[in-house]
């Protein structure tokens, strides 16, 4: 089977998607405007964005006649308003077109009439629709009556495995995601201001990743005064990267959007508990009160409410960790998700004309 990927190379989603049929013994080559150092197939470069999208005429024509040559069993687009729109004005058959989140959730909403149109337009092209949960399918059905399945960005949980449970006296937490306001990260610092003041000053925390927010919340967490039990780690290579959130007993989300969920599954997989706000993908990704607990009051009081009796007693979150790792393998294997995937090509492998 050869497929054609249209998406972000320089994603880490991407890359997991790519490396994974490979090894399934797919023959892949993809087309996109960032780099992929070290990229096991081969990579076709289109040409970058340009504001008022001056490029889109020069990149559909350049993947028709990559296409035409190629001759792909499947064109799999990877966020629907960009790389799904290269797809259908491609005019390749079959075309799979999978949602990540801000594709349909913010670009649908934005110049909503125009947007819309837009969406419907890719979706009316596609043989096949994909979203990574429920709450995003659900969003994504607003522009489209066909069917869309639910194919999660799972975990590799021979890489995420359990790890003993915390045997320390302070509260541990995690952020790992993108320092992005979006992400509500000055929240989580704004509760352990408040905790500090209400007495529980035993905690330590840690904040992972890199992004344009990042001056902005150091210097914010020396004003509230709590730089000295909060440690910005910067990028974490992924070979590490479990053992690192596993020095945590717990990861916090206070994303103000949030389509899925990969970071908190992480968390859960390694046996870690996850407090998160309760929104979007993330309500599903989190079993309330069995893998974590969800917060309703996404402000600094109501996290500080929340994480209040666990700062003073850790063992009631370690806990709930315990709950992680089946759930985890029961829902969002990545190699499950994979063939889920596999089985969508199947459906359509000999009956398109790329």
């Amino acid at each position: 089977m050869r497929v054609a990927i249209v998406a972000d190379a320089g994603s880490v989603h991407t890359q997991r998607w790519v490396i994974a049929l490979v090894a399934h013994g797919v023959e892949v080559e993809v087309f996109s405007e960032r780099r992929w150092d070290g990229s096991p197939v081969p990579i076709h470069y289109l040409p970058k964005s340009r504001r008022g999208r001056l490029q889109i005429p020069w990149a559909v024509s350049l993947l028709q006649r990559r296409f035409t040559s190629l001759r792909p069993d499947i064109v799999h687009a990877h966020y629907a308003s960009h790389f799904g729109l290269y797809g259908a004005l491609s005019k390749a058959q079959p075309l799979v077109v999978s949602v990540w989140g801000a594709d349909v959730e913010v670009f649908g909403e934005r110049h909503r009439w125009v947007n819309a149109r837009v969406l419907r337009y890719i979706f009316n092209q596609a043989q096949a629709i994909t979203a990574s949960s429920h709450y995003l399918a659900s969003v994504t059905q607003r522009y489209t009556s066909k069917p869309i399945t639910v194919i999660p960005f799972g975990i590799d949980v021979q890489k995420f495995r359990p790890y003993p449970e915390n045997r320390v006296a302070e509260f541990r937490w995690i952020v790992n995601k993108a320092l992005d306001p979006v992400y509500g990260i000055d929240i989580i610092l704004k509760a352990f201001s408040v905790l500090d003041a209400r007495g529980l000053t035993t905690w330590r925390g840690r904040i992972l990743g890199t992004g344009r927010d990042h001056d902005r919340l150091v210097k914010q967490s020396v004003a509230l005064g709590v730089s000295d039990r909060v440690d910005f780690l910067g990028h974490i290579a992924s070979p590490s990267l479990p053992e690192n959130l596993a020095w945590a007993d717990v990861g916090l989300y206070a994303s103000h959007r949030e389509s899925f969920g990969v970071a908190p599954l992480e968390m859960m997989a390694l046996g870690r508990a996850v407090v998160a706000h309760s929104i979007g993908g993330l309500r599903e990704v989190v079993l309330e009160g069995r893998t974590g607990i969800l917060v309703t009051n996404n402000v600094p009081l109501g996290w500080a409410d929340t994480l209040a009796p666990l700062v003073d007693n850790p063992e009631k979150i370690r806990k709930l960790g315990t709950n992680g790792p089946q759930w985890v393998a029961s829902r969002y294997n990545f190699h499950d998700n994979v063939e889920q995937m596999l089985a969508i090509y199947r459906q359509y492998v000999g009956k398109g004309d790329v």
